[in-house]
């Protein structure tokens, strides 16, 4: 256990207790209403993801009152309470179990201090390492501490994650095990797999306290303790920020960031069978000649031509720009921006990507295909789904898209039309047109003012040859226009995501 003399935090000890201790410590949380939605409710904020401790800025509300309030400042502001007002609050068997699960502590000052984070999230109740030090004794967090499960980053990689059942799912770079317990209702087998001994034990910890018993937490160096192993289902929140020098476990991934993502994508190939996906948000790099989506296929070598691939790009960086404002954040350290600098320039890094990473095995004869998409602030598991699903169509099936024909098109109800006009003779003249929307991905797209109207004719009350006739009649396209060029302008709305072909 590192100390203060390490100038950082003391990590506490917790206890793997009997099944009988984690019934009564959740009948405890139950009672005690330390739910997301009551907790949200009497905090007034949207997501338990929006919670701010008082330490960032949350004025020192709720009062002690209840055993829920009690429960926040110990157990989500890592806050000291005294003792006093503990077993003011609480019966004696409630502080018991707390007790013997080693989840409170008392520091030198003499007062009661939570020795974990546990907060509710993903109708789960998780326990993670604690994101300041109540005990006041250091200023830097150890090596292995364990990530909360309650950031805005693990509310993000959870979003764009299937809820569909699956028959074995693997959590690579686990944590507090949260993706596995969550796909645990839907999985028949899943396994929360992290490289440090302290993640896995949480890990554990929170299948228990849970009373999920198809989780399997194992300790290992990625696919090690898995070894011969497939899985159907594999997901991964990897450590991807690029470091110098490795520091912490759950953030660092090496000089380009991309260390222990790369060797996850090289490990596919041995472990997710046909059919099968792969779902990651890291931070990744474009470089020169070399998009991530590129370099992605390479990672995958012989195998290569298996794999369909979709980039969902979040945000983008130009790298040394980040890093100066990195520094500036941090109060001052330009040293190091300079040898970023070289860094990225060696490796001919031209921008650093955020991205969402979805990697599927075919199951059958057919070429693959790759995809990049600007993902919108609600894009998530269902419109990647829809991606996946319509890329693998076209790809099962050249001549689908000459179907769309009869197909029914519906616009998007979310797209949004946007114009630039002129004064050309005394009138206000479209000298452009757009259309746009955010989902199920964002993007802008030129087009002519026609099309657009097309759109907008869109009800699902028309076939598309019923809308080529009609603009025939109309005169906005010449009666001569061949069928297969409608059809392809309609196939590419629809892969945009601005039409929905339904028959």
């Amino acid at each position: 256990m590192l100390t203060a003399q390490d100038s950082r935090w003391t990590v506490r000890p917790f206890r793997l207790g009997t099944p009988e201790e984690f019934s009564r410590l959740r009948d405890f949380l139950v009672r005690a209403r330390y739910s997301g939605p009551e907790i949200c409710a009497r905090l007034g904020i949207g997501t338990i993801h929006d919670f701010r401790s008082v330490a960032e800025g949350r004025p020192l509300v709720p009062e002690l009152d209840d055993p829920q309030a009690l429960l926040l400042r110990l157990f989500l502001d890592a806050m000291p309470v005294e003792w006093s007002e503990v077993r003011s609050l609480l019966p004696p068997h409630d502080v018991a179990i707390l007790e013997a699960l080693e989840l409170l502590h008392t520091p030198d000052d003499g007062r009661c201090c939570g020795t974990v984070l546990l907060y509710p999230t993903e109708s789960l109740f998780i326990v993670s390492d604690r994101n300041q030090d109540p005990d006041a004794c250091a200023v830097r967090p150890p090596p292995d501490v364990v990530y909360p499960a309650i950031t805005r980053n693990t509310q993000r990689f959870m979003s764009i994650l299937p809820r569909t059942p699956c028959d074995s799912f693997l959590d690579l770079c686990s944590g507090t095990g949260v993706a596995a317990l969550a796909a645990a209702r839907v999985a028949r087998e899943a396994w929360a797999v992290d490289i440090t001994e302290r993640a896995t034990r949480f890990a554990r910890f929170n299948a228990q306290l849970n009373q999920i018993d198809n989780v399997n937490a194992v300790q290992g160096d990625l696919y090690e303790p898995v070894a011969g192993r497939t899985f159907d289902r594999i997901v991964a929140h990897p450590p991807y920020m690029p470091a110098l020098r490795q520091e912490y476990a759950y953030r660092d991934g090496g000089e380009d960031g991309e260390q222990i993502t790369r060797r996850i994508v090289v490990g596919l190939p041995d472990h997710l069978r046909p059919g099968g996906r792969f779902y990651c948000n890291c931070l990744a790099t474009d470089r020169a000649g070399a998009p991530i989506e590129v370099r992605l296929r390479e990672m995958l070598g012989a195998t290569a031509g298996e794999f369909d691939i979709a980039v969902g790009q979040l945000q983008t960086f130009e790298p040394t720009g980040y890093y100066s404002r990195l520094a500036a954040e941090r109060n001052g350290r330009f040293a190091e921006v300079e040898d970023w600098h070289r860094l990225f320039k060696r490796l001919q890094v031209e921008e650093l990507v955020f991205c969402t990473v979805v990697l599927q095995r075919r199951n059958s004869a057919r070429s693959v295909f790759t995809n990049r998409r600007q993902m919108g602030e609600k894009t998530g598991a269902a419109e990647l789904e829809w991606l996946l699903t319509w890329e693998t169509e076209l790809a099962e099936d050249s001549e689908a898209p000459f179907g769309l024909i009869d197909a029914r098109p519906v616009a998007n109800p979310r797209a949004e039309l946007r114009l630039v006009h002129r004064i050309e003779a005394g009138e206000w003249v479209t000298a452009k047109c757009w259309v746009a929307t955010d989902l199920p991905f964002a993007l802008e797209a030129s087009c002519p003012v026609w099309m657009a109207a097309f759109l907008a004719r869109c009800d699902g009350t028309r076939t598309v040859r019923e809308h080529l006739q009609q603009l025939k009649d109309l005169g906005v396209v010449p009666e001569g226009a061949a069928e297969g060029e409608f059809v392809a302008m309609v196939r590419n709305f629809v892969g945009a995501g601005l039409l929905e072909a339904r028959f």
